[in-house]
């Protein structure tokens, strides 16, 4: 079963950059500093609770080898719910392309290759409430003057759940993003097994764009969106989340700052409450600059991020420095394979 599941190994995808006012990483974005585990692409990985080396794969693209156990209540899970985070903050556009890029082919190996491949969630969310710009509704952003708020950002009016930290992206807006409504259907904000272009749609949330807040926050954000409100019905995330499905959060920044609120076990106990309490229930993959050898002085670079995924026990931390991400998610095939195959379903 786990082999569907490597291949979308990052169903929380939290994506991070700064610029250099942002506090980011600089534009370089160099691989100094010590490699955990070997890894191509120029990013190393370490895995933590019960995964166990990956399967070796070409240049040219992703393996999804394994087998896994047959699924039922005890032998697998048969739902995923993805959630990738997305840093909107100002040197966020290589990130952002390289995921939409990667997307088409882990969708394809969910559905061909595991149970739950035919019953999956995928919801963005991206890392404010709202960002740099004002626009027509009227919002007021926190730089107007900035030259990443474009014109289609400033002359639209939006919907209030676009400005509800940890809402599904549904219309993204400003410099580098899609600047129009995506096509999710049926006024959902998170796409399904099934739907139209999958892919396509997939691709125009995650360009979340480059005019969102300095301050990256995604753990408030990976927190906020699995919050009990916000998944209530007729909320902003209403049918995203499901109690009887493997949760696969994935988060990518390169901020050598700490700009969260609270702490790594307060956001384990979140994410963990949201699943009933089950940790096995979640799987997390983490690239961040801990490894880097960027930054320096005072700042945490990433060690607060660190933190939080070690306390899985299914879970990747990976280079948010590497210059591809491909081996990275090799690499936590493995890992999220496990968790899917060891994943109990709650009994209601």
């Amino acid at each position: 079963m786990l082999r569907s599941i490597a291949l979308f190994g990052f169903g929380v995808i939290v994506l991070g950059c700064g610029s250099a006012t942002d506090g980011g990483m600089d534009e370089t974005g160099g691989s100094g500093g010590s490699v955990p585990t070997g890894g191509g692409g120029g990013g190393g990985i370490a895995m933590g609770g019960s995964g166990g080396d990956s399967g070796g794969a070409g240049s040219g693209g992703l393996n999804f080898g394994g087998g896994g156990a047959a699924g039922g209540p005890a032998g697998g899970c048969k739902k995923i719910d993805f959630l990738f985070v997305v840093d909107n903050s100002a040197s966020m556009e290589n990130e952002q392309s390289q995921l939409a890029q990667a997307f088409p082919g882990f969708i394809s190996a969910i559905e061909s290759t595991t149970g739950a491949g035919s019953d999956y969630h995928v919801m963005v969310v991206d890392t404010d409430a709202w960002g740099r710009c004002n626009t027509a509704n009227p919002w007021k952003g926190m730089d107007p003057s900035s030259n990443l708020c474009n014109a289609y950002i400033k002359g639209t009016v939006f919907e209030e759940c676009d400005r509800v930290l940890g809402a599904g992206v549904v219309h993204p807006a400003g410099e580098f993003a899609s600047n129009k409504v995506c096509p999710l259907p049926g006024g959902r904000r998170f796409l399904q097994q099934g739907d139209t272009d999958v892919s396509g749609a997939f691709a125009c949330a995650a360009q979340v764009g480059t005019a969102g807040h300095s301050s990256e926050r995604p753990m408030d954000a990976l927190v906020a969106a699995l919050a009990p409100g916000i998944n209530a019905p007729g909320s902003c995330n209403d049918g995203f989340l499901r109690d009887d499905a493997l949760l696969v959060v994935t988060f990518i920044s390169d901020d050598p700052n700490y700009e969260d609120s609270g702490t790594p076990d307060s956001w384990y106990q979140a994410v963990v409450a949201a699943k009933k309490g089950d940790p096995k229930a979640v799987a997390v993959v983490g690239f961040t600059p801990a490894t880097c050898g960027t930054g320096g002085g005072s700042k945490i670079n990433g060690k607060h991020w660190e933190e939080f995924v070690s306390k899985f026990p299914f879970s990747v931390h990976a280079q948010v420095c590497a210059t591809d991400y491909v081996s990275s998610f090799q690499q936590a095939v493995q890992v999220v394979d496990e968790s899917c195959d060891q994943y109990i379903p709650p009994v209601n």
